[in-house]
Protein backbone atom coordinates (compact mmCIF):
# COMPACT_ATOMS: atom_id res chain seq x y z
CA UNK A 1 0.00 0.00 0.00
CA UNK A 2 1.41 3.36 -0.93
CA UNK A 3 2.23 5.97 1.68
CA UNK A 4 -0.94 7.90 2.34
CA UNK A 5 0.56 10.68 4.38
CA UNK A 6 -1.34 9.32 7.39
CA UNK A 7 -0.74 6.43 9.74
CA UNK A 8 -0.65 3.23 7.72
CA UNK A 9 -3.84 1.16 7.97
CA UNK A 10 -2.58 -2.39 8.39
CA UNK A 11 -6.10 -3.82 8.32
CA UNK A 12 -6.13 -2.84 4.62
CA UNK A 13 -2.91 -4.78 4.11
CA UNK A 14 -4.38 -7.84 5.83
CA UNK A 15 -7.58 -7.62 3.77
CA UNK A 16 -5.51 -7.44 0.56
CA UNK A 17 -3.47 -10.49 1.58
CA UNK A 18 -6.59 -12.49 2.47
CA UNK A 19 -8.24 -11.35 -0.77
CA UNK A 20 -5.35 -12.42 -2.98
CA UNK A 21 -5.27 -15.77 -1.17
CA UNK A 22 -9.00 -16.22 -1.84
CA UNK A 23 -8.53 -15.37 -5.54
CA UNK A 24 -5.57 -17.74 -5.74
CA UNK A 25 -7.48 -20.65 -4.18
CA UNK A 26 -10.53 -19.88 -6.34
CA UNK A 27 -8.44 -20.25 -9.51
CA UNK A 28 -6.71 -23.38 -8.16
CA UNK A 29 -10.15 -24.88 -7.63
CA UNK A 30 -11.44 -23.78 -11.04
CA UNK A 31 -8.47 -25.11 -13.02
CA UNK A 32 -7.89 -28.36 -11.11
CA UNK A 33 -11.53 -29.27 -10.50
CA UNK A 34 -13.99 -27.45 -12.78
CA UNK A 35 -12.00 -27.01 -16.03
CA UNK A 36 -9.62 -29.97 -15.70
CA UNK A 37 -10.86 -32.65 -13.25
CA UNK A 38 -7.42 -33.45 -11.82
CA UNK A 39 -8.69 -34.02 -8.29
CA UNK A 40 -12.00 -33.91 -6.45
CA UNK A 41 -11.94 -30.46 -4.90
CA UNK A 42 -15.69 -30.35 -4.24
CA UNK A 43 -15.07 -29.46 -0.57
CA UNK A 44 -12.91 -26.48 -1.58
CA UNK A 45 -15.52 -25.54 -4.20
CA UNK A 46 -18.27 -25.55 -1.58
CA UNK A 47 -16.15 -23.54 0.86
CA UNK A 48 -15.43 -20.83 -1.74
CA UNK A 49 -18.74 -20.66 -3.59
CA UNK A 50 -21.64 -20.35 -1.18
CA UNK A 51 -25.30 -19.67 -2.04
CA UNK A 52 -24.99 -16.06 -0.80
CA UNK A 53 -21.25 -15.42 -0.75
CA UNK A 54 -18.68 -16.14 -3.43
CA UNK A 55 -15.27 -15.61 -1.82
CA UNK A 56 -13.68 -14.90 -5.20
CA UNK A 57 -16.19 -12.13 -5.86
CA UNK A 58 -15.81 -10.78 -2.34
CA UNK A 59 -12.02 -10.71 -2.78
CA UNK A 60 -12.21 -8.75 -6.04
CA UNK A 61 -14.75 -6.36 -4.52
CA UNK A 62 -12.38 -5.77 -1.61
CA UNK A 63 -9.49 -5.05 -3.98
CA UNK A 64 -11.56 -2.45 -5.79
CA UNK A 65 -12.84 -0.99 -2.49
CA UNK A 66 -9.33 -0.71 -1.02
CA UNK A 67 -8.04 0.85 -4.25
CA UNK A 68 -10.56 3.68 -3.86
CA UNK A 69 -9.84 3.97 -0.14
CA UNK A 70 -6.05 4.20 -0.44
CA UNK A 71 -6.32 6.86 -3.13
CA UNK A 72 -8.73 8.89 -0.99
CA UNK A 73 -6.37 8.71 2.01
CA UNK A 74 -3.57 10.49 0.17
CA UNK A 75 -2.92 14.02 1.35
CA UNK A 76 -2.91 16.94 -1.04
CA UNK A 77 -4.13 17.23 -4.61
CA UNK A 78 -2.12 16.22 -7.65
CA UNK A 79 -2.84 17.78 -11.00
CA UNK A 80 -4.71 15.43 -13.30
CA UNK A 81 -1.78 14.72 -15.59
CA UNK A 82 0.50 13.79 -12.68
CA UNK A 83 -2.22 11.64 -11.10
CA UNK A 84 -2.98 9.67 -14.27
CA UNK A 85 0.70 9.32 -15.11
CA UNK A 86 1.55 7.95 -11.67
CA UNK A 87 -1.41 5.59 -11.32
CA UNK A 88 -1.29 4.16 -14.85
CA UNK A 89 2.48 3.72 -14.70
CA UNK A 90 2.13 1.79 -11.45
CA UNK A 91 -0.22 -0.76 -12.99
CA UNK A 92 0.92 -0.89 -16.61
CA UNK A 93 4.65 -1.48 -16.09
CA UNK A 94 4.17 -4.67 -14.03
CA UNK A 95 1.44 -5.69 -16.48
CA UNK A 96 3.85 -5.37 -19.43
CA UNK A 97 6.50 -7.43 -17.63
CA UNK A 98 4.00 -10.13 -16.67
CA UNK A 99 2.63 -10.14 -20.22
CA UNK A 100 6.11 -10.73 -21.66
CA UNK A 101 6.62 -13.65 -19.26
CA UNK A 102 3.22 -15.12 -20.18
CA UNK A 103 4.01 -14.72 -23.88
CA UNK A 104 7.34 -16.48 -23.41
CA UNK A 105 5.62 -19.39 -21.66
CA UNK A 106 3.06 -19.60 -24.47
CA UNK A 107 5.79 -19.67 -27.12
CA UNK A 108 7.65 -22.37 -25.17
CA UNK A 109 4.51 -24.53 -24.93
CA UNK A 110 3.59 -24.14 -28.60
CA UNK A 111 7.10 -24.39 -29.98
CA UNK A 112 6.65 -21.37 -32.24
CA UNK A 113 6.15 -17.63 -31.97
CA UNK A 114 2.78 -17.47 -33.75
CA UNK A 115 0.71 -17.35 -30.57
CA UNK A 116 -2.06 -15.29 -32.12
CA UNK A 117 -3.60 -15.86 -35.52
CA UNK A 118 -5.94 -13.80 -37.64
CA UNK A 119 -6.13 -10.83 -35.27
CA UNK A 120 -5.72 -7.36 -36.74
CA UNK A 121 -2.46 -5.86 -35.46
CA UNK A 122 -4.11 -2.57 -34.47
CA UNK A 123 -5.95 -4.44 -31.72
CA UNK A 124 -2.69 -4.68 -29.81
CA UNK A 125 -3.51 -1.15 -28.65
CA UNK A 126 -5.91 -2.82 -26.18
CA UNK A 127 -2.94 -4.61 -24.62
CA UNK A 128 -0.86 -1.42 -24.53
CA UNK A 129 -3.56 0.33 -22.48
CA UNK A 130 -4.04 -2.72 -20.22
CA UNK A 131 -7.60 -3.38 -21.35
CA UNK A 132 -7.19 -6.53 -23.47
CA UNK A 133 -8.69 -9.10 -21.08
CA UNK A 134 -11.44 -6.76 -19.87
CA UNK A 135 -12.54 -6.06 -23.44
CA UNK A 136 -12.18 -9.75 -24.30
CA UNK A 137 -14.60 -10.51 -21.46
CA UNK A 138 -16.94 -8.01 -23.14
CA UNK A 139 -16.83 -10.08 -26.35
CA UNK A 140 -14.10 -8.24 -28.26
CA UNK A 141 -11.18 -9.89 -30.05
CA UNK A 142 -7.87 -8.90 -28.45
CA UNK A 143 -4.31 -10.12 -27.93
CA UNK A 144 -5.13 -11.20 -24.39
CA UNK A 145 -3.07 -13.77 -22.52
CA UNK A 146 -5.30 -13.51 -19.46
CA UNK A 147 -2.75 -11.40 -17.54
CA UNK A 148 -4.56 -9.29 -14.97
CA UNK A 149 -7.87 -10.74 -16.15
CA UNK A 150 -10.87 -8.41 -16.15
CA UNK A 151 -9.70 -6.78 -12.91
CA UNK A 152 -6.85 -4.78 -14.44
CA UNK A 153 -9.05 -3.10 -17.04
CA UNK A 154 -11.72 -2.47 -14.44
CA UNK A 155 -9.33 -0.79 -12.00
CA UNK A 156 -7.84 1.35 -14.79
CA UNK A 157 -11.34 2.62 -15.61
CA UNK A 158 -11.88 3.31 -11.91
CA UNK A 159 -8.68 5.37 -11.83
CA UNK A 160 -9.91 7.38 -14.81
CA UNK A 161 -13.10 8.48 -13.02
CA UNK A 162 -11.53 8.85 -9.56
CA UNK A 163 -10.95 12.63 -9.74
CA UNK A 164 -14.62 13.14 -10.69
CA UNK A 165 -15.87 10.87 -7.88
CA UNK A 166 -13.55 12.50 -5.35
CA UNK A 167 -14.68 16.01 -6.31
CA UNK A 168 -18.36 15.03 -6.25
CA UNK A 169 -17.97 13.40 -2.83
CA UNK A 170 -16.16 16.44 -1.46
CA UNK A 171 -18.66 19.03 -2.73
CA UNK A 172 -21.96 17.14 -2.74
CA UNK A 173 -21.44 14.33 -0.24
CA UNK A 174 -25.04 13.33 0.52
CA UNK A 175 -26.37 13.91 -2.99
CA UNK A 176 -23.53 11.89 -4.56
CA UNK A 177 -24.06 9.03 -2.13
CA UNK A 178 -27.80 8.91 -2.76
CA UNK A 179 -27.43 9.06 -6.55
CA UNK A 180 -24.63 6.46 -6.64
CA UNK A 181 -26.60 4.09 -4.42
CA UNK A 182 -29.77 4.43 -6.49
CA UNK A 183 -27.73 3.90 -9.65
CA UNK A 184 -26.06 0.78 -8.22
CA UNK A 185 -29.35 -0.79 -7.13
CA UNK A 186 -31.22 0.00 -10.36
CA UNK A 187 -28.32 -1.18 -12.51
CA UNK A 188 -27.90 -4.51 -10.71
CA UNK A 189 -31.59 -5.31 -10.30
CA UNK A 190 -32.00 -4.79 -14.06
CA UNK A 191 -28.65 -6.18 -15.22
CA UNK A 192 -30.10 -8.93 -17.40
CA UNK A 193 -32.05 -6.39 -19.43
CA UNK A 194 -28.86 -4.72 -20.65
CA UNK A 195 -27.61 -7.84 -22.49
CA UNK A 196 -24.00 -7.43 -21.38
CA UNK A 197 -21.62 -10.21 -22.40
CA UNK A 198 -19.48 -9.70 -19.30
CA UNK A 199 -20.77 -11.09 -15.97
CA UNK A 200 -22.09 -8.41 -13.64
CA UNK A 201 -19.36 -8.81 -10.99
CA UNK A 202 -16.70 -8.12 -13.65
CA UNK A 203 -18.42 -5.06 -15.05
CA UNK A 204 -16.79 -1.73 -14.30
CA UNK A 205 -20.26 -0.16 -14.26
CA UNK A 206 -21.04 -2.29 -11.22
CA UNK A 207 -17.64 -2.38 -9.49
CA UNK A 208 -17.40 1.40 -9.58
CA UNK A 209 -19.74 1.47 -6.58
CA UNK A 210 -17.29 -0.55 -4.45
CA UNK A 211 -14.54 1.82 -5.56
CA UNK A 212 -16.71 4.81 -4.61
CA UNK A 213 -17.57 3.30 -1.20
CA UNK A 214 -13.84 3.04 -0.53
CA UNK A 215 -13.60 6.81 -1.02
CA UNK A 216 -16.63 7.44 1.22
CA UNK A 217 -15.86 5.11 4.11
CA UNK A 218 -12.32 6.37 4.76
CA UNK A 219 -13.55 9.95 4.88
CA UNK A 220 -12.87 11.28 8.38
CA UNK A 221 -16.57 12.07 8.72
CA UNK A 222 -17.34 8.34 8.30
CA UNK A 223 -14.31 6.61 9.74
CA UNK A 224 -14.61 8.52 13.03
CA UNK A 225 -18.12 7.12 13.46
CA UNK A 226 -17.07 3.46 13.24
CA UNK A 227 -17.63 2.04 16.73
CA UNK A 228 -16.33 -1.19 18.24
CA UNK A 229 -19.84 -2.50 18.86
CA UNK A 230 -20.50 -2.37 15.10
CA UNK A 231 -18.59 -5.65 14.94
CA UNK A 232 -21.49 -7.42 16.62
CA UNK A 233 -23.58 -6.53 13.56
CA UNK A 234 -20.91 -6.95 10.89
CA UNK A 235 -19.75 -10.37 12.10
CA UNK A 236 -23.36 -11.56 12.23
CA UNK A 237 -23.90 -10.25 8.68
CA UNK A 238 -20.78 -12.02 7.39
CA UNK A 239 -21.73 -15.26 9.13
CA UNK A 240 -25.28 -15.09 7.81
CA UNK A 241 -24.18 -14.50 4.21
CA UNK A 242 -21.63 -17.32 4.42
CA UNK A 243 -23.63 -20.00 6.24
CA UNK A 244 -27.23 -19.38 5.16
CA UNK A 245 -27.87 -22.06 2.54
CA UNK A 246 -30.97 -20.69 0.81
CA UNK A 247 -30.23 -18.09 -1.91
CA UNK A 248 -31.36 -14.64 -0.82
CA UNK A 249 -33.42 -13.03 -3.61
CA UNK A 250 -31.16 -10.09 -4.37
CA UNK A 251 -28.39 -9.47 -6.94
CA UNK A 252 -25.09 -11.17 -6.18
CA UNK A 253 -23.30 -7.85 -6.48
CA UNK A 254 -25.44 -6.35 -3.73
CA UNK A 255 -24.63 -9.27 -1.42
CA UNK A 256 -20.96 -8.90 -2.33
CA UNK A 257 -20.96 -5.18 -1.53
CA UNK A 258 -22.67 -5.80 1.81
CA UNK A 259 -19.99 -8.39 2.56
CA UNK A 260 -17.20 -6.01 1.52
CA UNK A 261 -18.44 -3.22 3.80
CA UNK A 262 -18.97 -5.64 6.69
CA UNK A 263 -15.44 -7.01 6.33
CA UNK A 264 -13.96 -3.50 6.11
CA UNK A 265 -15.68 -2.38 9.33
CA UNK A 266 -14.78 -5.61 11.14
CA UNK A 267 -11.10 -5.53 10.23
CA UNK A 268 -10.79 -1.78 10.79
CA UNK A 269 -11.99 -2.30 14.35
CA UNK A 270 -9.19 -4.84 14.83
CA UNK A 271 -6.57 -2.38 13.57
CA UNK A 272 -5.10 -1.94 17.05
CA UNK A 273 -4.42 -5.65 17.38
CA UNK A 274 -3.25 -6.13 13.79
CA UNK A 275 -0.69 -3.34 14.06
CA UNK A 276 0.53 -4.25 17.57
CA UNK A 277 2.64 -7.24 16.46
CA UNK A 278 5.63 -5.98 14.47
CA UNK A 279 6.40 -9.28 12.74
CA UNK A 280 2.80 -9.72 11.68
CA UNK A 281 2.29 -6.23 10.28
CA UNK A 282 5.60 -6.48 8.41
CA UNK A 283 4.46 -9.81 6.97
CA UNK A 284 1.12 -8.49 5.71
CA UNK A 285 2.70 -5.22 4.51
CA UNK A 286 5.21 -7.18 2.40
CA UNK A 287 2.57 -9.32 0.70
CA UNK A 288 0.27 -6.34 0.35
CA UNK A 289 3.05 -4.55 -1.51
CA UNK A 290 3.25 -7.30 -4.14
CA UNK A 291 -0.50 -8.06 -4.24
CA UNK A 292 -0.94 -6.55 -7.71
CA UNK A 293 1.99 -8.53 -9.07
CA UNK A 294 0.59 -11.72 -7.50
CA UNK A 295 -2.73 -11.00 -9.17
CA UNK A 296 -1.00 -10.50 -12.51
CA UNK A 297 1.08 -13.69 -12.51
CA UNK A 298 -0.78 -16.29 -10.45
CA UNK A 299 -3.12 -17.35 -13.24
CA UNK A 300 -0.49 -18.32 -15.79
CA UNK A 301 1.60 -20.00 -13.07
CA UNK A 302 -1.35 -22.22 -12.12
CA UNK A 303 -2.11 -22.98 -15.77
CA UNK A 304 1.51 -23.80 -16.57
CA UNK A 305 2.01 -26.17 -13.65
CA UNK A 306 -1.20 -28.01 -14.52
CA UNK A 307 -0.14 -28.07 -18.19
CA UNK A 308 3.20 -29.66 -17.25
CA UNK A 309 1.31 -32.29 -15.26
CA UNK A 310 -0.74 -33.06 -18.37
CA UNK A 311 -4.02 -32.39 -16.53
CA UNK A 312 -3.85 -35.96 -15.20
CA UNK A 313 -5.79 -37.03 -12.14
CA UNK A 314 -3.64 -36.81 -9.03
CA UNK A 315 -3.89 -37.82 -5.38
CA UNK A 316 -4.80 -35.57 -2.47
CA UNK A 317 -1.19 -35.40 -1.28
CA UNK A 318 0.02 -34.54 -4.77
CA UNK A 319 -2.69 -31.87 -5.04
CA UNK A 320 -1.41 -30.26 -1.84
CA UNK A 321 2.15 -30.35 -3.21
CA UNK A 322 0.97 -28.73 -6.46
CA UNK A 323 -0.79 -25.96 -4.52
CA UNK A 324 2.40 -25.24 -2.56
CA UNK A 325 4.45 -25.21 -5.78
CA UNK A 326 1.93 -22.85 -7.40
CA UNK A 327 2.06 -20.53 -4.41
CA UNK A 328 5.86 -20.48 -4.11
CA UNK A 329 6.38 -19.91 -7.85
CA UNK A 330 3.73 -17.19 -7.87
CA UNK A 331 5.37 -15.32 -4.99
CA UNK A 332 8.89 -15.65 -6.49
CA UNK A 333 7.78 -14.40 -9.92
CA UNK A 334 5.67 -11.63 -8.34
CA UNK A 335 8.68 -10.41 -6.35
CA UNK A 336 10.80 -10.44 -9.52
CA UNK A 337 8.15 -8.46 -11.41
CA UNK A 338 7.86 -5.96 -8.53
CA UNK A 339 11.63 -5.45 -8.33
CA UNK A 340 11.99 -5.06 -12.10
CA UNK A 341 9.04 -2.65 -12.16
CA UNK A 342 10.76 -0.62 -9.43
CA UNK A 343 13.81 -0.29 -11.66
CA UNK A 344 11.67 1.17 -14.46
CA UNK A 345 9.82 3.48 -12.03
CA UNK A 346 13.13 4.94 -10.85
CA UNK A 347 14.38 5.26 -14.43
CA UNK A 348 11.26 7.19 -15.42
CA UNK A 349 11.49 9.45 -12.36
CA UNK A 350 15.12 10.27 -13.14
CA UNK A 351 14.20 10.99 -16.77
CA UNK A 352 11.49 13.42 -15.65
CA UNK A 353 13.86 15.24 -13.30
CA UNK A 354 16.56 15.83 -15.94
Amino acid sequence: MADTGRKRIYSFDLLKVLSILAVFMHHIMMDMYVVHPMHNLSILHDLIIRPNMNLGMIACGLFVFISGATLALKKGDENLLAFYSRRLTRVLIPFYIAYIIAFGIKVFNLGHIHVFGGIAKWRFIYTIIGMDEYLHANGMTTFTLGVGEWFLGCIILCYLVYPLLKAAHRKYTILTFVLMTIYFLVFNYNYDRFNFVIPSHMNFLSQIYNFYLGIVLVDERCISRIKKWFNVITILVIAFLYFYMKPIPMPDNLKTTIGVVALYVTFYNFEKYISSADWFKQFVAFFSKISLEIYLVHHFVIYQVDYILGYKQISGVMTLIVVVIDLVLTVIIAIAVERLSGFFYRFLEKSKNK
